[in-house]
């Protein structure tokens, strides 16, 4: 494979990082070890795609080089009225480059890590109507406020490669999602829960300025609100073992160009009712694992029981039969 735009070593890291996360996942108890097949399952598909390409971009360099305007017309995103087919290739090429040098083009079919639709989920709230995330791609970056000190913060930067599963709960409008919030909340600690079944040992020793593991080791909550940061309070509107996230509850109120109507802007780019919300299970490698909606009692809770029992170690059950 020949060096042009670094997508070899792009992808590489994204190997290293696919293969470490379930490394950590199984050494730390929380995986069964049949976690691991699903690296080669889903890091064999995309080198094939890496190959394959690199071929035909090299061809096309080696037969001529881009010229000035195929250059342009590739950046700025050329039609196919205003190029040749000739040229309209190497575009098609040169995009598909970035997708692979950035990683965003890279994604994974469904397995017991990536819900499709196509799952066969006994919990209706899987993948509710309107989301535009897909499990299996990479989680689609917003920027929102945090509260505790007003910094603007890139969503899928928030929580840094550490291992952990994120739990990213778009909690939409607080006067409406108060009682979702407090049953999931509830439906979290509850004995048999997948949150509670992996709690660290040393939860009690922990320091109060933990931000990101302050229960559990493979997980981190961050929670997102659909209005402007004076308008939350955490005591008031973060219930539960969620207020000990502080560090990640935000605002939703950031204007972004891609969606310049939406008065929450992270709502609108996943798809979420600006009012309802929902949540989001986010890979420890940044990949979609589910998405499932946000509702009043323990549907949402037992949703998540039901994903994280299909590869953890532990037994879990539904909230239901714990209450």
């Amino acid at each position: 494979m020949q060096p042009k735009a670094g997508q070899g070593m792009n992808t590489a890291f994204l190997d290293a990082l696919n293969l470490a996360w379930k490394i950590h996942a199984v050494e730390g108890g929380f995986a069964h070890r049949d976690l691991l097949k699903t690296y080669e399952n889903e890091r064999k598909t995309v080198a094939e795609s890496l190959v394959n390409f690199d071929n035909r971009y090299s061809k096309l360099f080696s037969q001529r080089p881009p010229t000035t305007n195929e250059m342009e017309a590739a950046s700025n995103g050329a039609s196919q009225d205003t190029v040749t087919e000739e040229e309209d290739e190497f575009v098609k090429a040169f995009k598909e480059s970035c997708e692979f040098t950035s990683g965003y083009g890279v994604s994974y079919g469904p397995n017991e890590l990536n819900w499709s639709s196509s799952h066969p989920a006994k919990s209706m709230l899987m993948n509710p109507q309107g989301t535009k995330l897909r499990p299996g791609h990479i989680f689609i970056n917003s920027d929102v406020t945090r509260v505790v000190d007003a910094n603007v913060v890139h969503l899928e930067q928030g929580v840094p490669l550490n291992g952990s599963f994120r739990i990213l709960i778009f909690a939409g409008n607080p006067a409406v999602t108060r009682k979702a919030l407090v049953d999931f909340a509830a439906g979290l600690g509850c004995n048999q829960s997948f949150y509670r079944r992996y709690m660290r040992s040393d939860a009690r020793e922990v320091s109060y300025h933990e931000k990101h593991n302050p229960h559990s080791l493979f997980f981190t909550l961050c929670v997102i609100f659909a209005t402007k940061r004076c308008h939350i309070e955490i005591s008031r509107d973060v219930p539960g073992l969620l207020a000990r996230y502080r560090h990640h509850v935000y605002a939703d109120d950031r204007w972004d160009q891609r969606v310049p109507d939406a008065t929450a802007s992270a709502h609108a780019k996943t798809g979420f009712d600006e009012d309802r919300g929902g949540v989001v299970v986010v890979r420890p490698d940044g990949y979609v694992g589910a998405v499932v909606g946000l509702v009043e009692g323990t549907g949402t809770a037992n949703a998540l029981n039901e994903y994280f029992a299909a590869f953890c170690t532990e037994k879990l059950a539904d909230v239901n039969s714990q209450l």
